[in-house]
């Protein structure tokens, strides 16, 4: 399997719940695509103007496929989620999400056609960003990152992305 159809077939995935653009430019940096997802539940009683509670959920997947991931790819995306994403996506340019916001989950997924140096691993399986916002109480946003070696058939990832790597090793075994 190949980069190109390995990507598309990750993108697909996702078209059923998210939107999504490919190619996708966000503050300069070109991704292969981008898929963003909302979500809205609410409880009430007898009619919706007595709503007894309402949760918001959102998560924005970046794609980006190389012949070589580096640790360039993995610090740019990093920075982006730190100067951009966090601010514009999650509290949309306040200090706090809106309220109901219940998580944002903030995904970054690498595909590689030949395998990342250890460094890159290294630095993947350390990344972590989670953000409770007003002791939690409006939410959280977290990041998620997972590489694809797709020469080897092997998938790496920080540990928030657990639940991520399991269901994408299911799909390289097909």
């Amino acid at each position: 399997m190949d980069g190109n159809s390995l990507l598309e077939k990750i993108v697909d995935t996702y078209r059923a719940n998210f939107d999504v653009v490919e190619p996708y430019e966000y503050h300069g940096v070109l991704y292969d695509a981008y898929a963003g997802f909302n979500l809205t539940s609410a409880k009430y009683v007898l009619v919706k103007k007595a709503e007894l509670w309402r949760a918001n959920c959102f998560e924005h997947v970046f794609f980006l496929y190389r012949p070589r991931i580096t640790l360039a790819d993995v610090e740019q995306f990093q920075s982006q989620l730190l100067e951009y994403m966090e601010p514009e996506l999650v509290c949309q340019g306040e200090k706090v999400p809106k309220k109901n916001h219940m998580y944002t989950y903030l995904t970054g997924i690498f595909l590689s056609d030949e395998p990342a140096d250890p460094e890159v691993i290294k630095v993947v399986r350390k990344l972590h960003f989670r953000k409770n916002y007003r002791f939690a109480v409006r939410g959280f946003s977290e990041e998620r990152v997972v590489l694809f070696d797709i020469k080897n058939r092997k998938i790496t990832g920080n540990p928030a992305a657990k639940e991520l790597i399991k269901g994408y090793k299911k799909m390289l075994k097909s």
